[in-house]
């Protein structure tokens, strides 16, 4: 009995620290996510229409679905800028709210609608983002993806060129391209 107690407890500390580390992967994983959200934006210009140049408005940051991050994005962007402006991170419930976003996180819970969203969001200046599978064949500008133990993620040039995002060779070199846009030679 005094066996089975002790194998018992060995078996429940193992799951502890297996499930310990696979939440400190996860948060890490979302924590380099939310970094990589404003180093994308570091390599695309918007539209001259759009109001990415009025520097005294914040930058929206939307997030739609369940939020992965976690208190990641308020923890960076209190005091980080992206297109040298402060950051406004708003949680949104419905499509209607992504209108002010320039740039819009889509979550996973959130895959069920995503092509309302991405038939919103087409010919307007937002740059919608996501971490799920399939979703920039489905028209999301930029998607994370997991290779290995890295992260990775694929532009949807398409989406990017119907959205009037110019993008740097820089960012696209850095890329798996889904939908790339024919060369006019």
């Amino acid at each position: 009995m005094k066996r089975l107690r002790t194998t018992f407890k060995t078996v429940a500390i193992l799951l502890f620290l297996v499930q310990l580390q696979t939440s400190f992967a996860e948060k890490n994983e979302q924590l380099v996510k939310a970094i990589f959200l404003e180093k994308f934006t570091q390599f695309i210009d918007w539209p001259s229409e759009s109001t990415i140049e009025d520097s005294s408005s914040p930058f929206i940051l939307g997030v739609i679905g369940k939020n992965p991050f976690g208190t990641n994005l308020e923890d960076i962007y209190s005091s980080q800028k992206i297109k040298n402006r402060k950051v406004e991170i708003r949680y949104l419930s419905n499509i209607e709210e992504i209108e002010a976003c320039h740039l819009l996180f889509i979550g996973k819970a959130k895959k069920d609608i995503i092509s309302q969203i991405i038939s919103y969001t087409r010919d307007k200046s937002i740059l919608t983002v996501s971490d799920s599978k399939g979703n920039a064949k489905r028209g999301v500008c930029i998607n994370f993806y997991q290779d290995g133990e890295k992260i990775r993620f694929e532009i949807n040039q398409t989406a990017v060129q119907i959205s009037g995002f110019k993008m740097s060779y820089k960012l696209l070199k850095l890329a798996r391209i889904v939908k790339p846009v024919k060369s006019e030679l």
